[in-house]
Formats: C-alpha cells, sequence, structure tokens
C-alpha cells in the first residue's frame, strides 16, 4: 500500500514537473527564431494557452484540493484594475534593471532576447493572445506550482523552483534573457503574494507581453 508520504510527493511534486517537462520544457525551445505573429498562429496559440489553463485549474482543484477562490479567479473589480498600475512599474523596472546589469556584465545595452518578432495580426487579437498566455503562465508558475511544491519543500525554496522553471522556459530567447526572466519571475510572485490575484497578474503579464512585442514588430 503506497504511504500518505509517497502519494503527497507524487501529487505535489513529480506531477508539477511532469507537466512542466509537457508543457513548458526548455528542450522545446530550439525554434524560429524569426517569428510573425499571424491571426491564425495568434488563435492557435490561444487556443493552446486555454486548454492548459483549463488542465491547470482541474488538476489545481481536483487532485490537489487548491481552493481557486484563494486566487482572486472570482474577484474582479475597478481596483483590481487599479493595481496594474504599481505591477506594471515593477514589472518594467525589473527589465530595464536587469537590461542595465546585462550592460555592465557584458558591455551591450541591446534587449537579451535574440528572436525577432513581426506583428501581422490586429492589436486586439494579440492581445486576446497574450491574455490567454498571461493566465496560463501565472497560473501554472505563480500558484500551482509554488503552492504545490511548497508543500514539500517550503514556500521560498518552491518560488525559487517556480522562477528558475520559468526563466528556462524562455531559454528560446537565449541565455542572457534567462537571467532578466528569473527576476521578472520573482517579480511576479512578490505581485501574486502582495494582491493575491490571478488577474492583477495574467493582466499584467499580458500588457508587458503585448509592449514588447509591439517593440519588437518596430
Amino acid at each position: 500500500m503506497i504511504s500518505e508520504r509517497v502519494i503527497k510527493f507524487l501529487k505535489s511534486v513529480i506531477l508539477p514537473l511532469a507537466l512542466y517537462l509537457l508543457l513548458f520544457n526548455p528542450l522545446f525551445s530550439e525554434q524560429d527564431q524569426h517569428i510573425t505573429i499571424t491571426m491564425s498562429s495568434a488563435f492557435l496559440s490561444l487556443g493552446i494557452a486555454l486548454c492548459q489553463l483549463a488542465l491547470f485549474i482541474f488538476v489545481m482543484a481536483k487532485v490537489n484540493r487548491l481552493s481557486l477562490a484563494d486566487t482572486g479567479l472570482f474577484s474582479f473589480s475597478y481596483k483590481t484594475m487599479l493595481k496594474l498600475i504599481p505591477s506594471m512599474l515593477i514589472i518594467w523596472g525589473i527589465y530595464f534593471a536587469g537590461i542595465l546589469m546585462l550592460l555592465l556584465a557584458t558591455g551591450s545595452a541591446e534587449d537579451p532576447a535574440i528572436i525577432t518578432l513581426v506583428l501581422d495580426a490586429p492589436l486586439w487579437m494579440l492581445a486576446l493572445m497574450m491574455l490567454g498566455i498571461g493566465y496560463c503562465e501565472e497560473f501554472f508558475f505563480r500558484i500551482y506550482l509554488v503552492e504545490t511544491m511548497g508543500t514539500v519543500f517550503g514556500k521560498k525554496v518552491a518560488i525559487i523552483i517556480s522562477a528558475v522553471f520559468f526563466a528556462l522556459g524562455h531559454l528560446y530567447q537565449g541565455s542572457l534573457a534567462v537571467y532578466v526572466i528569473f527576476f521578472l519571475g520573482l517579480g511576479f510572485q512578490w505581485i501574486y503574494s502582495r494582491y493575491r490575484s490571478i488577474h492583477v497578474n495574467a493582466i499584467t503579464h499580458a500588457m508587458f507581453d503585448v509592449i514588447s512585442v509591439l517593440l519588437k514588430g518596430f
């Protein structure tokens, strides 16, 4: 008979790790470095993100028995939108601080991402795609991964693990970008800990990505 400790380890460590390797595996990161975002590719990305989000919510609720109400999923108001202002300032502050550190370390102030992006879809479609990705990634990395692994390794260690996995999942952007994204992951975790709202995290994440894509598109 399997002990409760083994079952807990399987649900809190092995299952999250398996989901990460299946859906965010850094080994999948060798993709085309010159990406054109079209209407069809945006719809496909949005559909995949929503399916992944549904999977995470199901696993959180049914397997790990995590309360979705505690994530702020069912709480949204104008106050939520007001929290986006400090959240965006924090994330962009971390991003530019990361660029500055890379400048001091490498002598180059260029964006560390090695991919180039061209937007060939309506802005509203880009926003929808990034919003889906934002909810998907924030649910997985900031809530599911931290809450489940935290029961075994402790919350602080789980936060570091989550930030590392989040950064490695963006390895396709280049090794230098991974360092910046690691600290962005910590920043997003702080925002979630501060506001306890998946909506604040996901929308901030989406807005950051949209602006980044637009800047690269230009």
